[in-house]
């Protein structure tokens, strides 16, 4: 394809990525970074959209990575999601580049710190006692 080009139909997306039609239509309700130009009925792509595209089939296809994870991914990477935010499942190791489990305490799920505030070893200790205290709470108020 020539880089000049502003726009591309679903079947140049479809040979360029190597992808089969119905999966890029599939991924477009599923990724809203997908997000074609519709006119009279057609999708029109632009070369972000391709981008995207591929680094979602790295994510499934070569990384393992389940939708969910592969939209954590792309969240965290494009800035939709909050920055430094410590999902409750897993989170994005920047050196890596890649997601992984976080074990945390159900308070600190709920209560959501952000990843600098644990990054200080101080901050951590202080943290740790009180999510402790809020646990022990936690657990008189549900009796």
């Amino acid at each position: 394809m020539s880089g000049e080009k502003i726009f591309y139909s679903i079947a140049e997306v479809s040979e360029q990525t190597d992808l089969p039609k119905y999966v890029i239509r599939f991924w477009e309700t599923e990724f809203p970074e997908i997000n074609p130009d519709r006119r009279q009925g057609r999708r029109y792509y632009r070369q972000s959209d391709i981008d995207t595209i591929l680094k979602i089939k790295d994510l499934l296809y070569k990384k393992g990575f389940t939708i969910k994870g592969a939209k954590k991914v792309l969240h965290e990477k494009t800035g939709s999601a909050v920055s430094g935010k410590v999902f409750a499942d897993f989170e994005m190791n920047e050196t890596k580049q890649a997601l992984e489990p976080v074990q945390e305490s159900k308070i600190l799920k709920k209560f959501n710190f952000s990843a600098p505030l644990l990054e200080k070893d101080d901050n951590k200790a202080e943290l740790s006692e009180i999510l402790q205290k809020l646990d022990d709470i936690e657990k008189i108020l549900e009796e």
